[in-house]
């Protein structure tokens, strides 16, 4: 072992370990094994927790044996050395001290645990890592349950099967409180579903206590569970119906509900006017509820009725995409109530000259269905089943009256004319249900698959003659992703650290055209973070390129390459369409199959986030690999900058006044930030306050963005104020408490109206939003 280790090590030398650094990785990498058995000795020690000079000279051999290891990339070689620590640490205290301390066997596990988790994706590191690691979820140290399940969130990319095996740990953990952890949930239900399954109730019990990521999470649970097991969600469907008004989560909750409907639509039936005002209010959600009513349509005659009357009160409908999914449900509907269809066909003739070529083309074959089809053949018909070169099998569910079959199954076989042909050869078994297995008792609507089929047929991608090889029915994007997953994923590893993506991105109407909106998440989330439960947003002029970096970023973090039916992905293409006014810029496969964005195209995002003073707030944790704000950065300048949880700083500072621009001078006043409020001497008997809440936003002055800064400004809603102040070092800590207090006076506020600008700026936009988006939980925006 090198001398100066040994020394430092046995003789627990703290004047000597700093010298430590001083030694070159190669002279030290064949210690490490010995160094970490000494270390494991002085932490088992009872006087460890006690010792300062002990737990120094630990910290510093920790932080130079992780940093050979991730230098050498020997980490392998040593996982069973770092994995014995973390075993040694649950054997002690790991519970706070004090409110603000952590105890010394916590803060050498956090350590140990970065080191670890930076090679998730080497398989050999997390069998070892994973089982030990989750044992400190049972602890009562929410800072550590906190680190963990972000370690846990990065460890789920490769090694869900791993992983899924903690389940019942796991889902212990988020119901004591540590609500992050959901996060993961998504990523290890296909690998364990039962015990998810059994704890719905439970799961839905915390929705209200979760933030908006966390909920998130759970929904993209729900949606999973509404395909594999619909029925365990129906007690639970007026708590989900609260959140159809949301913009968030009302794709996620309406996603479930189709799934649900189509297994049984008969408790749908009581919230159909709750539905259709989700629908007129955000008309991005009008397919998800056509397609519910056009399932609630299969209950009975009544039920028929109003669901055809809703499909023709919308066929004004402008959005070509909705208008063929009503068409597409007025045409399964019409197979099993022709009367209805016949009594409508003059509205829907209407349409005959419809831009759209899947349009034009549903309405001739609803026009020859409605001519030529057989009123018996109709009435007998339960559901639509597949059809292939000119042969029909129709398999009726349930037992028709004087059926001779009491399985309540009858399949029969017949040919049709050629006349018929082009309107039955798009309509096959519904992807969503097996009727001729009798797993429902309702007929099924065949929309799903029509949907599909419809939709490569406009886009020239399979031929209305023939049905479809497997190879065109292959997803264009997933391909694209699928040659080029690796490049996508070193792509993104390699500008995380200079480009910060959005948590959420938003299309808001505005007075005179759509823009796109981001919303930026801290990824530290500590006690004192700014924006622990809120966003920092911007209005982008740059929606391709930022689209384009969401759609690497979501196909970068998943397990394989996405294609365009995965939710995250059809919500990034809805958002991008949404912002078309014209064709010129091109279509969603376009975008995200063109070119990665270019260094050019990166720096002009930065000039952008500079230019809405996001690094005033926000810096890059290289040591945890996420974006986060100074104080979760930082936590150590609490005690400068916060008194009773608040910021105060008080000092001279040079404002510039004077009623006209050119006549403006500075003068000296002295200002104190307590709190709520800016006060600040006029005279020595006149004093003037500002109220924290009525500043919409502050910033630093610099001559460019890379320079010190010379002064900082505060804008309200009817004036600017510009201040001077001793050194950057001071304008800095200035711009830091304000920061603070005015995210503090502001956290009761809706967080989708975005603190662009740090705080209120961007409420002049004067739009509702209309379409949002949001990415899955990444890495990125949690910890590394």
């Amino acid at each position: 072992m090198h001398e100066l280790f040994a020394k430092v090590l046995d003789e627990k030398d703290l004047s000597k370990a700093g010298d430590l650094f001083s030694l070159e990785d190669q002279d030290i990498v064949g210690d490490i094994s010995t160094a970490l058995k000494k270390i494991g000795e002085i932490i088992d020690t009872e006087d460890y927790i006690h010792n300062d000079n002990d737990q120094s000279v630990v910290e510093i051999c920790i932080t130079r044996v992780t940093t050979t290891i991730r230098e050498m990339d020997t980490i392998e070689e040593h996982s069973s050395g770092l994995v014995n620590l973390l075993q040694l640490c649950q054997q002690h205290n790991l519970n706070p001290l004090t409110h603000d301390k952590d105890p010394p066997h916590a803060k050498v596990a956090s350590d140990i645990m970065s080191c670890l988790f930076m090679h998730y994706s080497k398989a050999k590191v997390m069998m070892m890592a994973i089982p030990v690691v989750v044992n400190f979820l049972s602890s009562d140290n929410k800072e550590l349950s906190r680190n963990v399940s972000s370690y846990l969130s990065l460890a789920a990319l490769d090694n869900a099967d791993l992983l899924a095996r903690h389940m019942e740990i796991i889902l212990n953990s988020i119901f004591r409180g540590n609500y992050i952890l959901s996060t993961v949930l998504p990523q290890i239900y296909a690998q364990n579903r039962d015990p998810i399954i059994d704890c719905t109730a439970r799961l839905m019990d915390i929705l209200d206590q979760c933030d908006v990521s966390e909920r998130s999470s759970l929904f993209q649970v729900f949606s999973m569970v509404a395909k594999t097991k619909p029925q365990t969600l129906e007690p639970h469907i007026p708590k989900l119906s609260e959140y159809l008004l949301t913009s968030v989560l009302a794709p996620l909750v309406l996603t479930m509900f189709v799934d649900m409907a189509v297994a049984n639509p008969k408790p749908f039936v009581g919230y159909a006017a709750a539905l259709k005002a989700s629908g007129e209010k955000q008309p991005v959600h009008l397919i998800h509820v056509v397609q519910i009513m056009g399932s609630i349509a299969t209950i009975n005659e009544d039920q028929a009725q109003l669901s055809m009357e809703y499909f023709v009160s919308n066929l004004t409908q402008t959005d070509q995409a909705v208008l063929t999914v009503i068409l597409q449900e007025i045409k399964a509907l019409g197979l099993t109530h022709p009367d209805l269809l016949a009594q409508n066909m003059d509205k829907i003739g209407k349409l005959s000259q419809n831009g759209s070529s899947a349009v034009r083309i549903l309405v001739q074959q609803l026009k020859e269905d409605n001519k030529k089809r057989s009123s018996t053949l109709d009435k007998e018909m339960k559901s639509v089943s597949s059809q292939t070169e000119g042969a029909v099998t129709v398999i009726t569910v349930g037992n028709p009256p004087n059926s001779a079959n009491p399985n309540g199954v009858i399949v029969r076989h017949m040919n049709i004319p050629p006349s018929h042909m082009s309107s039955e050869q798009s309509l096959g078994k519904s992807s969503r249900t097996s009727v001729s297995t009798g797993r429902y008792d309702r007929p099924v609507s065949p929309v799903s698959n029509y949907t599909d089929r419809m939709s490569m047929m406009s886009s020239g991608t399979v031929s209305s003659q023939h049905g479809p090889s497997v190879e065109s029915m292959r997803d264009g994007v997933q391909h694209f992703c699928d040659k080029h997953f690796s490049t996508i994923r070193n792509f993104i590893s390699n500008i995380s650290a200079r480009i910060p993506l959005p948590e959420v991105c938003s299309v808001i109407n505005g007075r005179h055209k759509r823009f796109l909106r981001l919303s930026f998440q801290c990824g530290g989330k500590g006690d004192q973070c700014i924006y622990n439960k809120s966003y920092f947003t911007l209005d982008t002029k740059l929606p391709k390129t930022w689209i384009h970096l969401m759609f690497l970023s979501t196909q970068a973090k998943a397990a394989s390459a996405l294609s365009q039916h995965d939710y995250s992905i059809s919500r990034l293409k809805t958002c991008w369409d949404s912002l078309q006014t014209d064709r010129s810029t091109g279509s969603f496969l376009t975008l995200v199959t063109s070119s990665f964005p270019s260094a050019k195209d990166q720096d002009i995002l930065i000039h952008e986030l500079h230019s809405w003073r996001f690094f005033d707030v926000f810096e890059f944790n290289a040591a945890k690999k996420y974006w986060a704000c100074f104080m979760c950065n930082h936590p150590e300048k609490m005690c400068d900058l916060m008194k009773n949880g608040a910021p105060v700083i008080a000092g001279q500072l040079r404002e510039k006044k004077g009623r006209w621009k050119f006549l403006k001078r500075w003068k000296t006043r002295y200002f104190t930030l307590s709190g709520t409020q800016i006060t600040y001497s006029k005279s020595d008997q006149q004093h003037e306050t500002l109220p924290v809440s009525k500043i919409q936003s502050v910033k630093a002055v610099r001559k460019g963005y890379r320079d010190i800064p010379k002064a900082f400004e505060i804008f309200t809603a009817d004036q600017t104020y510009t201040f001077k102040a001793k050194g950057h070092q001071n304008i800095e800590q200035w711009v830091q408490c304000l920061h603070i207090a005015v995210a503090q006076a502001h956290k009761g506020d809706d967080s989708g109206k975005g603190t662009g600008k740090v705080e209120g700026a961007g409420q002049g936009a004067g739009g509702r939003e209309n379409v949002v988006i949001e990415r899955p939980r990444s890495v990125m925006d949690t910890k590394l």
